[in-house]
């Protein structure tokens, strides 16, 4: 798969694709600003379409649902990693290094977006979202534009055949929530299921992290 989007202004691009480890070292600002940019213009991009292209019959809590499902790192991170752009990353650390081998390395990768995904995959992609939207001169519809053929698709999927929130599921299975914090980059969030085995959750908030730990929790029990 392919990008089908030339930068005009490179120093988007680069910005996009440079993580806080890299950028202390050189002179280009981290995705952190663009990403926090990315993930409210795909909230609107999300919830534009479900109303635009559904009937009535979805209530704002539903595409609350889809809007959160689309926010989690394992579609985000799957569609940065099927156009390989993982590969473009700046960052400098070795354990980042061995959690994006790690995902891209394994062998369902290709057939399910239920491996556990390091949240960078997820931030970067909501980072290009943003600097798309900068370089294309702030225009929304061309972004939606480049990303509807493959981000419509997983949205109308989750509309067709709902599931279960995940933290739902996770509670109606018995399991516990154990702990949850956040530090400078994330929020982290440990949980337990009833046969005493654990499973870590991450996320750019604590709602995101204990929905990823939960879904981590079901992957392994299904």
């Amino acid at each position: 798969m392919k990008l089908n989007y030339v930068f005009q202004n490179k120093a988007y691009l680069i910005t996009a694709f440079t993580h806080s480890s890299k950028s202390r070292r050189c002179i280009v600002n981290s995705y952190e600003r663009l990403e926090f940019l990315g993930d409210a213009l795909l909230d609107f991009l999300v919830i534009r379409h479900t109303f635009l292209n559904y009937d009535q019959n979805i209530t704002p809590g539903r595409v609350t649902d889809i809007k959160q499902d689309l926010s989690n790192n394992n579609h985000l991170g799957y569609i940065l990693v099927s156009f390989n752009l993982h590969t473009k990353i700046r960052y400098n650390s070795n354990e980042i290094s061995k959690r994006i081998q790690s995902y891209v390395n394994n062998t369902n990768i290709h057939h399910s977006t239920n491996s556990p995904v390091p949240k960078i995959l997820a931030d970067v992609f909501e980072a290009l979202i943003a600097a798309m939207f900068f370089d294309a001169n702030n225009s929304l519809e061309f972004v939606w534009k480049i990303i509807e053929p493959f981000l419509g698709k997983i949205i109308d999927r989750s509309i067709v055949n709902p599931s279960l929130n995940p933290m739902r599921r996770f509670s109606d299975e018995g399991g516990k929530i154990i702990q949850e914090f956040t530090n400078e980059t994330e929020s982290v969030c440990l949980v337990q299921m009833p046969n005493g085995t654990y499973y870590e959750g991450h996320g750019k908030n604590k709602k995101l992290a204990k929905s990823d730990a939960c879904q981590q929790a079901l992957n392994h029990k299904d």
